[in-house]
């Protein structure tokens, strides 16, 4: 199991990046969109959650 971030609906808000409670969701690029550190990722789904445009999912 992991999760990903969809980059097509993501719109960089950073939202999730708060709702994680370790340091596993990271902005990218110019664009401000977001990636997950999956090595480090508890699968808490907390940053799922949170993401308005349902961005972010198990995989």
């Amino acid at each position: 199991m992991a999760i990903k971030v969809d980059q097509e609906k993501c719109v960089g808000c950073g939202i999730c990046i708060k709702a994680c409670p370790e340091p596993n969701v990271i902005r990218r690029g110019e664009n401000k969109k977001v990636s997950i550190n999956t090595m480090f990722c508890k699968m808490c789904l907390l940053c799922a959650s949170v993401c308005g445009k349902k961005a972010i999912e198990e995989d």
